[in-house]
């Protein structure tokens, strides 16, 4: 499988899904996981680890992420190291390190693997979130309404009308919570919407072959989400990947501020992630 192929789809798997959690809230909280969203959406912050597993028969193995950091749900910033493994070594080289700082609807992404390869000798990659958005059929005055937070993706189980189903009990990190199971729709919770453009959000979501989200929820007696798994099956650029994401949420409150790169340290790849979408739109 050609890096560069490989690089489209993951950014613009990763675009669409940053462009997703980052939807506003309804003003109306129905069901166990919306209204969970809710709450912890409203604590300020909270710390993070991240375990994932990317999948493709093009790839001679699977590939894993493991790390952790923060993010602010009020201001829409955090920052995030992650260690990966599994990559082709013609790609890769010794295991790569990666780092990603959320700024408002910005995304910015430093890795050894990008040492030498971005023009102009730029250390860092951005991805305009809103931008990618816009492109899927998404409002980006959501984007940037100051009220996004990973967890906000959540708010998509109620818009589809998704059946969720309590399967248990179980303590997260010494925490007593309860696991929730349920399944998003997303053609059906992108045409639901405020502000979306239905045609081009399904068009973006037919380009990308995703069409629903597994996922499952642990939340606690405080009704903060403590853990999250998500199952995506992206085929973006024919790659047909696969990803298992586990997020793991703690130290609830503030978290310190991030700083953007310098702009001359920086190069936008928001149209090589609006390409992998299959949007036009540049």
């Amino acid at each position: 499988m050609r890096p560069r192929a490989l690089t489209a789809a993951t950014l613009a798997s990763i675009a669409l899904v940053g462009a997703l959690s980052g939807c506003g809230r309804s003003a109306v909280v129905v069901g166990p996981l919306a209204q969970a969203a809710d709450v912890t959406g409203h604590v300020g912050g909270a710390h993070m680890t991240l375990a994932a597993r990317i999948e493709d028969a093009g790839l001679p193995q699977a590939v894993t992420m493991n790390g952790g950091g923060y993010f602010n749900f009020a201001s829409h910033e955090g920052s995030f190291s992650i260690q990966l493994s599994g990559l082709p070594t013609e790609l890769a080289g010794s295991q790569p390190t990666m780092q990603e700082l959320f700024k408002g609807s910005n995304l910015y992404i430093g890795s050894s693997l990008l040492t030498g390869k971005l023009p102009g000798g730029a250390r860092w990659m951005k991805v305009d979130l809103a931008r990618v958005g816009q492109a899927a059929g998404l409002d980006p005055s959501q984007l940037l309404s100051g009220q996004t937070n990973p967890v906000q993706i959540l708010e998509y189980l109620k818009a589809s009308g998704a059946a969720v189903t309590a399967v248990g009990h179980e303590r997260i990190r010494g925490v007593s919570t309860t696991h929730y199971r349920a399944e998003i729709d997303l053609a059906k919770a992108v045409a639901a919407l405020p502000g979306a453009n239905a045609g081009e959000a399904q068009k973006a979501i037919g380009a990308l072959g995703m069409s629903r989200l597994p996922m499952e929820v642990w939340v606690d007696s405080h009704n903060l989400v403590r853990r999250m798994q998500l199952d995506l099956h992206a085929p973006a650029g024919g790659q047909n990947l696969q990803m298992q994401m586990d997020v793991e949420l703690f130290g609830f409150g503030a978290t310190p501020t991030v700083s953007a790169p310098p702009a001359s340290e920086t190069f936008d790849a928001t149209s090589a992630a609006l390409g992998g979408l299959g949007s036009s739109s540049l």
